[in-house]
Parts: C-alpha cells; sequence; structure tokens
C-alpha cells in the first residue's frame, strides 16, 4: 500500500474567541505507521461556515504537502467537483515545474457535490503589504473596470508571515490593518490557522494554497477570493506558489479565487497607493525583523520597498522609521530570481528617470553579489542531510531550554 493521507472533517467548535473548522489528518506509511495531525482554522464569531463535512478547504491545505511524499488523499466527507477538475490540471501543472519534488497522486472523496451556486460579495487575502493594499484600494474605488468586485472583507491571517505564538504582534498589525481597511469601509476578519506548523515544505511554493484554503472557509460569507498578484505578466516567474495560472485553479463550484492585479508591477501599484495617504503610512512588509507589527527598515523587502517609494516620489514615508543611508545595501543578497528580477527593474526604472541616482552603485552591487546557496540545495527534502540537521537542531533547542 502507497503512502496515503486520510481527512476526517470534524464537527465545528464554538470557542470564546472564534468558530472553529477542524480535520484530523492520518498520515499513514507503505509500512501501516501512522502520525494524525490537526488541521485548525479559526473564524470570527458569527461569520456562516461551510458544512462540517465540505472538505474543499482541507484539499486545498493537504494537496502539496501529500504530493511532496507521494501519498494519495482520501477524504471522508464531500468534494467540489469544480475543485477536483481544477487539482486534477494543477497536479500536471507543479509535476512539470518540480517533477522531483511533487508527485502525481490520486484523490477520492466520499460524496461529491456539483451544481453549486456562487454568491456575491469578495474578500481579499489582507497581509498590509503593497500587493494587498493595492488590490483593496483598487477594488473599493472601482479603478478595475469590469473586474472591479465588491469587496466585503480583507482577510489578516495569524499563523502565515506572523507566527501563531505572537499575540502582541499580531494585535498591534491588526489594528493597522484595521485602521487601513476602515478607510475604505472595508471590514477586517481576523483567522487563525496552524497550517504552517504541520509539513516541512517550501512556503514560496505552497503559500497561495494555504491562503485559499482558508479564504475557502467563507465561501458563505462571500463567494469570491482575491489574491494579490506580485509579478506582473511581463516577468512572470516559475514555478511560484501564487500564479495567473494556478490560482485560478484553486477554485471550487461554490468558491473563486482570483490573482489580481498582475496587470501591474510593484512600481506601478506603488504609484495608485501614493494617493491614498493612510494606507501608504501603514504599509507592512516586513517579515525578517524582530517585530511583526512594523517594518525594520533593513532587510531586503523593506530596502526594495523603499527604493521603489523614492522612484514614485513618496521618499521616508511614516512606516519606516529613519531615512534610507547607504549601510543599508551593505552585504545584501538576493537569494531568489524574483528578487533579482524587481532589483533589476528598480536599476532600470533609476537609468530612465534619473530619480534616485545616488543609490545606484549600490543597486548595482547588490545585483552583482552572488547569491549563497538555497537550503533546499543544500538540505533536500527526504535526503538523510536535512534529517540529520532537524535532529542536531531538536537537540540543541532541547539544551537551550533546560
Amino acid at each position: 500500500m502507497k503512502y496515503c493521507f486520510e481527512l476526517f472533517p470534524q464537527p465545528t467548535q464554538t470557542k470564546d474567541n472564534g468558530s472553529q473548522r477542524c480535520c484530523l489528518i492520518k498520515q499513514k506509511s507503505a509500512n501501516q505507521e501512522c502520525i494524525d495531525k490537526e488541521l485548525w482554522f479559526l473564524y470570527p464569531v458569527g461569520i456562516p461556515l461551510p458544512k462540517d463535512d465540505d472538505c474543499d478547504a482541507y484539499l486545498l491545505a493537504t494537496l502539496l504537502p501529500a504530493m511532496q511524499v507521494q501519498a494519495d488523499i482520501v477524504v471522508h466527507g464531500s468534494l467540489s467537483l469544480e475543485l477536483l477538475s481544477n487539482i486534477t490540471e494543477l497536479k500536471h501543472i507543479w509535476n512539470k515545474w518540480l517533477p522531483k519534488q511533487y508527485h502525481l497522486i490520486d484523490i477520492k472523496a466520499d460524496s461529491i457535490r456539483e451544481n453549486e451556486a456562487v454568491i456575491e460579495g469578495a474578500v481579499c487575502a489582507f497581509s498590509g503589504g503593497v500587493d494587498a493594499q493595492f488590490t483593496a484600494y483598487r477594488h473599493a474605488k472601482g479603478l478595475a473596470g469590469y473586474s472591479t468586485r465588491k469587496l466585503l472583507a480583507g482577510v489578516f491571517i495569524q499563523g502565515f508571515d506572523i507566527p501563531l505564538n505572537d499575540k502582541q504582534g499580531f494585535d498591534s498589525a491588526a489594528k493597522i490593518a484595521s485602521t487601513v481597511l476602515k478607510d475604505l469601509n472595508i471590514a477586517l476578519l481576523l483567522v487563525k490557522t496552524n497550517i504552517r506548523e504541520l509539513w516541512d515544505i517550501n512556503w514560496e511554493d505552497y503559500h497561495a494554497a494555504a491562503i485559499a484554503s482558508v479564504l475557502c472557509g467563507l465561501k458563505k460569507y462571500a463567494g469570491t477570493g482575491l489574491i494579490g498578484s506580485g509579478d506582473s505578466y511581463d516577468v512572470l516567474l516559475s514555478p511560484w506558489g501564487s500564479h495567473p495560472m494556478t490560482d485560478p485553479l484553486l477554485s471550487s463550484g461554490s468558491f473563486r479565487i482570483i490573482h489580481d492585479g498582475a496587470g501591474f508591477n510593484r512600481l506601478q501599484k506603488l504609484e495608485v497607493l501614493t494617493k491614498w495617504q493612510i494606507g501608504l503610512e501603514n504599509l507592512r512588509v516586513c517579515w525578517a525583523g524582530g517585530k511583526h507589527d512594523s517594518n525594520c527598515g533593513r532587510c531586503e523587502k523593506c530596502v526594495r520597498t523603499r527604493m521603489n517609494l523614492l522612484l514614485v516620489g513618496a521618499q521616508n514615508p511614516k512606516c519606516f522609521s529613519t531615512p534610507i543611508e547607504p549601510s543599508v545595501f551593505s552585504g545584501m543578497v538576493l537569494h531568489s530570481e524574483a528578487m533579482y528580477i524587481d532589483w533589476s527593474l528598480i536599476r532600470n526604472k533609476i537609468i530612465e528617470t534619473g530619480k534616485g541616482q545616488q543609490w545606484l552603485p549600490h543597486v548595482e552591487q547588490v545585483l552583482k553579489r552572488k547569491p549563497l546557496p538555497r537550503l533546499e540545495r543544500l538540505l533536500p527534502f527526504g535526503s538523510k542531510r536535512r534529517e540529520w540537521v532537524k535532529k542536531l537542531l531538536s537537540k540543541s533547542n532541547r539544551s537551550i531550554s533546560r
């Protein structure tokens, strides 16, 4: 028997801080060893949720982890026929992109739902970053033309870039997000999930599926979920977790996922956001700093955003506490092709416009530095070397805790 993921949906639980949807996942190996995991999503009280046996969100969450270990998925609940159809195609995309990482698997369900209706209204994933703010502002102001959606809420998720154990950081960041969205008359929904704690998987591959699994649980509240684009159509990167080709394939019969805003690069998005002062002053782009409710101003993403802001005429906005300095470029290394593309666009824009000319040598130096080997290459998933390092780190952490 092959490795297998069995999904058992559990009854929704009403808690003091929300309504929790939960799924028990039994991961069975070929020799019948079994590991039990519990996947949960905590939504605000009063939000209508899917039926307990609706497993669309759970399938979205487990697909890539199962493909990574070549495990078939057996769902003891119901799945949308349209979602199954979309995932049939999505499996092939990931297998073609990364055939050694993601394997073709089978999916079975106790029951399949057909001819489902999509209700009106949309929600968007809202982190407070450039892409999320652009999506919220664009739709709230009707700037997307015929593509404009009636945006009911932004969904701010704890358990992704802000870990579950940082309550203070999340509460503070949520307060900022609430202020921003309130200016657009858009509600803020706070959701928590442990999805990122369950599997050892590349977040660059997994993040859109994780976001979609959270948004899908809101299908009784809104019928469409918007995921703000990263790269624009002219510089698309693949493989990448959020992509205009793959995001729509995360849709079910009753909930549509839209990859939003790929007609604009980040410079163009920030040009739009300069018209929205509250949004610009409250941008939250940093994930590398010690605080999750503010920008460190010195990490690669912070500096990249600051350079883009300078190029659109928004120098030193309040979301960064200090002016940009030459020292922030020192030793900066680009670890991915996506970063290289963004910095190349910055360099080209400086040359084209003459703005920020004093920073051009620093940008050129960043682009010339060779990146360190990626962790995935040094420690490939499933390798003995990776397992040895994990055990070593585990022993080290236990020693420190003593």
